[in-house]
């Protein structure tokens, strides 16, 4: 039960707590801490943690020590926080924060209900359906263009793809144009520096390449903001642009800039790992591929479409079960965090006020207490009559939960349904024979290599 803190208004202006002698666990090796376990074996930490020290332990990520906590009670009650117990700006502040500072991750209460409330004006139905043409024609064009090229690894050209995407729909970039090629490599700078060990920002490091990235990216977004106050497009930048708050001022162009930079972000690096680890899943068991991809054809004979429009999204079960299992295997965002505002108990244990809390999203995926088999690839699990997800309502959250729940959930599997819908029916795919990659979970959970695929083109496309 929480407690109340005199210093519950300010908050902002505490530093982490680090007094946590009383929970147990360790902080790992001197500076690192246990980063890079966490980098190289992120499950295996949390597996290991809970066997030796239970749901909740502390670790030191990059020097920011804090408690892990683990099972789906406790994301229940952090994610939920009825009382506003957690801070998410304050949690993420050095880490992500470091580039996404302004984004609505990192809103807090009211600001962030506020900014919400604006954000999903434009996830409604009528945009989406634009949204939905634009990537499915971004999807085909680079699908056709795939069988040309030898030695094929999926992930550079699926970040491509949904990048593009990305960049059409929530910037008005278009394929192609010097703007694209400028956002293209800063975000893959930027994202390559995220996790460096080494946070300096030496000219030609990788954290010196991510904070120069950053700032580009920035500067793009500014120079396109006065041609999108004035112009009546459907993408998020004009959106923005235009948008009023409820005092009816308009976002300043530093706010604009700052959730551009989260939203494309988020838009396409989550989405290439779901894309990816399920198509990692479909080429290991044939059978489901081959099962998934009957289910597309028959609603294209039914229906006569070469794409998924909105309307069509949820008609084909299979795909949703085959996202969602390859969500619980390899989740797009294995964890979270948040701090506490407020001392409280969690799972019996004095928690601090300003204590930074770890949230690996992936605790419960893979419990024997929740799913049959739960390291094989069953979609079906997710069926009506099996529900094996309905269990625990916070077992499962592969798009978190509560008022920070993703606000483009929705858009994310729209992306993923329609890019299998078109791959699926142009091309058979496999691994190369005794393929077993190291699954890494950070930066983005994926195959390190970038899954190599053998394309087949199937006859008539």
């Amino acid at each position: 039960m929480a407690k109340t803190s005199t210093t519950e208004q300010d908050y902002k202006n505490q530093p982490d707590c680090t007094d946590l002698g009383h929970i147990p666990g360790n902080w790992g090796l001197p500076v690192i801490g246990h980063m890079l376990p966490w980098v190289k074996d992120m499950r295996g930490m949390l597996e290991k943690h809970a066997r030796q020290y239970g749901p909740v332990s502390k670790v030191n990520i990059m020097g920011n020590k804090g408690v892990m906590v683990t099972g789906p009670d406790v994301m229940q009650e952090v994610l939920l926080d009825k009382n506003r117990n957690f801070s998410n700006e304050m949690a993420y502040q050095n880490t992500i924060g470091k580039f996404f500072e302004g984004g609505i991750l990192l809103k807090d209460f009211d600001d962030h209900k506020i900014q919400r409330r604006i954000f999903q004006n434009a996830f409604k139905n009528e945009p989406m359906r634009t949204y939905v043409e634009y990537m499915n024609d971004i999807m085909g064009s680079d699908m056709d263009s795939w069988k040309s090229i030898n030695n094929f690894v999926l992930f550079p050209h699926i970040k491509k793809t949904l990048l593009t995407t990305a960049a059409k729909i929530f910037a008005g970039v278009e394929p192609g144009t010097p703007n694209f090629h400028r956002l293209y490599k800063d975000y893959v700078d930027m994202l390559e520096g995220i996790t460096s060990l080494v946070q300096i920002e030496i000219p030609g490091s990788k954290w010196g390449k991510a904070q120069h990235a950053k700032r580009d990216i920035f500067n793009c977004f500014k120079t396109l903001i006065p041609e999108r106050r004035a112009k009546n497009e459907t993408d998020f930048l004009t959106f923005f642009s235009q948008e009023t708050k409820e005092d009816g001022s308009q976002f300043t162009d530093d706010e604009i800039v700052r959730h551009m930079n989260f939203l494309v972000f988020a838009a396409h690096d989550t989405t290439s790992a779901s894309i990816i680890n399920v198509c990692y899943e479909l080429a290991k068991n044939p059978a489901w591929q081959e099962r998934i991809r009957q289910s597309c054809q028959a609603f294209k004979a039914e229906t006569g479409k070469e794409a998924l429009t909105y309307d069509d999204l949820d008609s084909i079960p299979d795909l949703e079960n085959a996202m969602l299992e390859g969500q619980r295997l390899h989740p797009s965002v294995p964890w979270a965090a948040r701090r506490t505002i407020r001392e409280m108990t969690i799972e019996g244990y004095r928690i601090p006020a300003h204590t930074l809390l770890w949230l690996p999203y992936f605790s419960s995926n893979r419990s024997e207490k929740f799913w049959t088999n739960p390291t094989q690839f069953d979609p079906d699990r997710f069926s009506p009559g099996r529900d094996e997800h309905k269990k625990h309502s916070f077992q499962f959250i592969p798009f978190g939960g509560g008022a920070h729940k993703c606000i483009g959930m929705h858009f994310a599997k729209i992306q993923v349904k329609c890019f299998f819908y078109q791959f699926l029916q142009r091309y058979k795919f496999s691994v190369p024979e005794n393929y077993n990659p190291w699954l890494m979970m950070v930066p983005m959970p994926k195959p390190v290599d970038g899954l190599p695929l053998k394309l087949e083109r199937i006859d008539g496309q």
